[in-house]
């Protein structure tokens, strides 16, 4: 059975209590957390929101995430596709956010 996207609003409100330091990324980075978060570039790219890539540069910043998760959950190769997508279809706001997701992989 497929895990059905984190809602957009969920997305939002997460995002909101971290920059806010309501909620610290330690607190969500479990295994199946962090997959659920990546788990949008599994599918059809095309719904793809810059929610969810924002929420992904925030987990790829963090000091505190495993490069070995992100290995495991074949993160980088996901992204690869996205980029390409967003590229191809020219989505300025994912390309630009997917590219500094690209840099914080990177770092």
């Amino acid at each position: 059975m497929r895990t059905p996207p984190i809602p957009i609003c969920a997305q939002k409100l997460l995002l909101m209590l971290i920059e806010l330091n309501l909620t610290k990324i330690y607190d969500i980075l479990q295994s199946k957390t962090v997959s659920h978060c990546f788990r949008f570039s599994l599918g059809d790219l095309s719904c793809a929101n810059v929610n969810d890539v924002e929420l992904c540069v925030a987990l790829a910043l963090a000091l505190e995430m495993d490069p070995n998760l992100l290995s495991r959950l074949k993160v980088v190769r996901r992204i690869g596709d996205l980029l390409e997508f967003v590229r191809a279809k020219n989505i300025e706001d994912i390309l630009k956010l997917t590219l500094g997701l690209c840099k914080a992989l990177l770092l």
